[in-house]
């Protein structure tokens, strides 16, 4: 799988993981394969961390063993273990991949390739010592982490070849996450609007229905 798919989330998770991906999804996943950062300021469940969690596992099948890594980092321990890493497990297990994951941590040959943290606000070193030639951080609920661990995961993918996302609800206007998504900050940003899924847009017409029922919905 890997080189087939590096340039690919979309083909990755629709053929490895047996993923429907409405169309903002898909193009989230074709941002983080183009850009080294992408930004996507979302309305409330409009499976953000579904797909996070699936290009989590597409990153590390796709690169070679070895030189990828993945470190994902939300705002408390509980959105660590109870959002992204659950939605991650999932998804290993749909596309067989290889190695073992517990809560925070996946191994693979006794390496360590991936792993979620909720590192201390006021310590920007928290992220130091990891190294690898493809790098991909994920901010999950981004608009509640601070300025200073933005700063540290910009140093951790400084190369060509590592990727930041970050993703959440433009909940508050003076955080970190609200400054990067504007223009001119270097991040592409794509916004995510409840009408543009599937339950307010002619998609609902071919989405599953197991889909529609977990998306934002017109009673909401």
């Amino acid at each position: 799988i890997q080189g087939r798919y590096a340039l690919d989330p979309v083909g990755w998770i629709q053929n490895r993981a047996d993923g429907y991906m409405h169309r903002k999804l898909q193009e989230i996943a074709q941002s983080v394969a183009d850009n080294r950062r992408t930004a996507v300021p979302s309305c409330h469940a409009s499976g953000k961390s579904w797909l996070s969690a699936r290009l989590a596992a597409w990153w590390i099948d796709s690169h070679p063993l070895g030189q990828a890594f993945v470190l994902t980092t939300a705002p408390t321990n509980k959105q660590v273990k109870a959002v992204l890493w659950k939605e991650m497990r999932r998804a290993f297990l749909s596309a067989k991949l290889p190695g073992r994951m517990n809560q925070t941590e996946w191994w693979i040959n006794g390496e360590m390739i991936a792993m979620g943290r909720k590192p201390s606000d006021y310590d920007p070193t928290a992220f130091q010592g990891i190294h690898a030639k493809y790098v991909l951080l994920i901010f999950d609920e981004a608009c509640g982490i601070p300025e200073q661990i933005y700063i540290a995961g910009n140093s951790l993918a400084a190369n060509e070849f590592s990727r930041i996302l970050a993703v959440g609800n433009p909940d508050d206007p003076d955080s970190h996450f609200a400054k990067i998504c504007k223009p001119g900050s270097g991040w592409n940003v794509v916004p995510v609007s409840a009408y543009d899924t599937p339950n307010f847009t002619e998609e609902k017409q071919v989405a599953p229905q197991d889909l529609l029922d977990v998306l934002t919905s017109q009673i909401y």
